[in-house]
């Protein structure tokens, strides 16, 4: 139960969309008109923990170091 919990803490992640996100806006003006408008709205999210842990250089030690912990429990 508590492996779930853990797992469970370490999948998901909060999203702050104010910060990470982009608005533009994209149109002509004819006769006094829009036409050919395109927005658009992107957002990038931080990845959570557990793909900083696997990916970022940072915690390569420490990932080397819990995997050869667990393949010796092994």
């Amino acid at each position: 139960m508590i492996r779930v919990i853990i797992i469970l803490f370490l999948l998901t992640s909060t999203v702050s969309s104010e910060e990470n996100c982009k608005y533009s806006a994209v149109g002509e003006i004819v006769d006094q008109k829009i036409v050919n408008l395109k927005e658009t709205y992107e957002c990038k999210e931080d990845d959570n923990f557990f793909v900083k842990f696997l990916t970022h250089e940072e915690y390569h030690y420490a990932f080397t170091t819990v995997f050869f912990t667990l393949l010796e429990a092994l």
